[in-house]
């Protein structure tokens, strides 16, 4: 088998990643209550699950880890208040200060949905072997790690 340009490849990917999120995203539709009622989109989850792993955060923090920008953060964060999934809070140093945390209702989504990603990737890798998932695994790590090494330089 001869070696697919980079091009070729990079179209195949394209493709296959794009088939592969769709199918993940609507598994996730049908098993999470937070997306099938219409209460969060997907970028609202991702500042709940960024809250969540992180604790309470400054805006700018999150916009700089969503890579956003702070009023598109801040617009996403209004909302998850309303929804009151998320609360703000003095820090207790610095009361000018004003920090983003889950709420109880904003931590059970985040755990609720999290449970349901990992049936859904479950679903998906279930058809490959142990070695081939590992190595699938090993691979997004590895491309992982160098955009890791690039962002801190």
């Amino acid at each position: 088998m001869a070696d697919k340009s980079i091009s070729q490849f990079s179209k195949e990917l394209t493709n296959t990643i794009s088939f592969i999120q769709r199918l993940a995203l609507n598994m996730l539709k049908e098993k999470s209550d937070a997306f099938i009622k219409g209460k969060i989109t997907l970028p609202q989850y991702l500042v709940l699950d960024l809250v969540y792993r992180k604790n309470a955060l400054k805006m700018k923090d999150i916009a700089s880890e969503l890579k956003v920008s702070l009023p598109a953060a801040s617009g996403l964060v209004d909302r998850l208040v309303k929804l009151k999934m998320i609360k703000r809070i003095s820090d207790k140093q610095d009361r000018r200060v004003v920090l983003i945390d889950l709420t109880k209702s904003g931590k059970k989504t985040v755990e609720d949905v999290g449970k349901k990603r990992k049936e859904v990737i479950e679903k998906i890798f279930s058809p490959l072997t142990s070695r081939e998932r590992q190595d699938y695994l090993n691979i997004l790590n590895k491309i992982k790690k160098k955009f890791d090494e690039k962002e801190k330089n």
